[in-house]
């Protein structure tokens, strides 16, 4: 990796989330993200992107401004903007622009392409996105609440409705808290 040493922790990411979070006071669901977005100091805006685009970050004159695709499903849209607001809140001062296409999203720096160094800027934008769509303390909750079957893709299903996010994200997301025990 030629600018950073290393990748950035779980715990440090979910901090990050759960800090914004708090200073929020946000404690119902679904986290109203574009809210989020708002207090961060970024602009929002739905544009007509091509397919291949889900959304992008530019930081401008110290103005954060996040694209979306319109034409993708809500929950997407969501993500997309959870994601540009990882890479705000972790990576602004790394990069100017972040441009993530498709389900699997890609940094796009000066040099196009997808080095390791992106990759992991992603997957760090991606667990943001996770924790702060999904914060653990509310997943808990939901979990506890019912007789959740990780097995089950109704229990998902419902889950991922309260959350507002996909089955695919819900799952993933659950599958990797730790919260289960097995």
């Amino acid at each position: 990796m030629s600018t950073r040493t290393h990748a950035r922790s779980i715990h440090f990411i979910k901090k990050r989330a759960d800090a914004i979070l708090s200073e929020l006071n946000i404690r119902s669901l679904p986290v109203k993200i574009e809210d989020v977005a708002k207090a961060l100091g970024l602009r929002v805006t739905p544009f007509a992107f091509d397919d291949d685009i889900s959304g992008v970050l530019v930081i401008e004159n110290e103005q954060g401004y996040i694209g979306y695709n319109q034409n993708e499903s809500r929950v997407r849209r969501r993500f997309t903007i959870a994601h540009e607001c990882g890479h705000y809140a972790l990576h602004s001062t790394e990069s100017k622009m972040f441009m993530d296409k498709g389900f699997n999203a890609i940094f796009r720096s000066r040099q196009s392409g997808l080095t390791e160094e992106t990759q992991v800027l992603e997957r760090e934008a991606n667990t943001f996105a996770a924790y702060i769509l999904m914060p653990d303390h509310l997943l808990k909750k939901e979990i506890d609440q019912i007789d959740f079957d990780l097995g089950s893709e109704d229990d998902i299903k419902n889950l991922a409705k309260v959350f507002d996010v996909s089955s695919q994200a819900m799952y993933y997301r659950i599958l990797n808290s730790g919260l289960l025990r097995f």
